[in-house]
């Protein structure tokens, strides 16, 4: 009886880390419902003047620098002013540097860029390699704000 009990819970403790991970979590959808709707709300119609809206984005989706802001924004955060369709916002963007797996990150990104946004000629996938080069970059706010800065006006 004493085996059966201590076996048990061996599988206990053990199965959940022979779990894939990776494919547990990462459902875009599901990542995004969790982590990002609150403030870009469901549809990425934003909340006016806190969280701009993630709508609207192809062209810088269809560009390899407009993938690099978006990356950096979302693994770094963001503070400073922003205007997203003549609307200011100022309001702070949290990291997700340690909150969320490259892969996490990558099916998230690209649930925003295929179902709330309409893919343009020229669109990538945000992916492993874009966000690794996001981690290396600068997380300094000065720097993704001079990034963007770069995109053209939406």
């Amino acid at each position: 009886m004493a085996g059966s009990v201590s076996m048990m819970l061996r599988r206990l403790i053990v199965l959940p880390l022979m779990l894939p991970w990776a494919a547990m979590a990462a459902d875009g959808a599901a990542l995004y419902a969790e982590r990002c709707a609150v403030c870009h709300q469901a549809q990425g119609q934003g909340i006016e003047g806190h969280a701009p809206p993630l709508t609207g984005m192809e062209a810088w989706l269809a560009t390899g620098e407009g993938r690099s802001y978006i990356a950096r924004a979302v693994v770094h955060g963001l503070a400073g002013p922003i205007t997203v369709r003549g609307q200011p916002y100022s309001a702070l963007m949290l990291t997700f540097r340690w909150r969320l797996q490259d892969e996490q990150l990558v099916a998230v990104l690209g649930y925003v860029a295929e179902t709330l946004n309409h893919p343009a000629a020229g669109y990538r996938p945000i992916d492993l390699e874009t966000l690794r080069a996001a981690r290396a970059a600068s997380g300094r706010d000065a720097d993704t704000l001079a990034l963007r800065a770069q995109l053209p006006a939406r």
